[in-house]
């Protein structure tokens, strides 16, 4: 799950900034000239974030899939897979 501090450092990377409890609003920036963000551009990056992870992890578990059908392909048994490449277990 995705929180507020992780959209906020991910909208202004590279600022200096402090969030006392859960409020956009009140953060308080320590770098200066810097626009401030609203509660909606937070919630809005967070939903973008949490979408990107979920499909990075399909795109993950696809590609496990496919090397595993594809070592399979090649004659190795699962057990082979299981003891070689733990980490193409099902």
């Amino acid at each position: 799950m995705i929180n507020k501090s992780e959209a906020i450092k991910n909208l202004r990377p590279d600022i200096e900034w402090v969030m006392i409890g859960d409020n956009v609003a009140g953060i308080t920036w320590h770098t200066p000239d810097v626009e401030p963000l609203t509660e909606a551009e937070v919630v809005k990056e967070m939903k973008r974030l949490e979408a990107l992870a979920v499909t990075t992890e399909a795109n993950r578990q696809a590609a496990l899939q496919a090397a595993r059908t594809f070592a399979l392909s090649l004659g190795f048994t699962q057990v082979m897979l299981d003891v070689m490449y733990p980490n193409l277990a099902p």
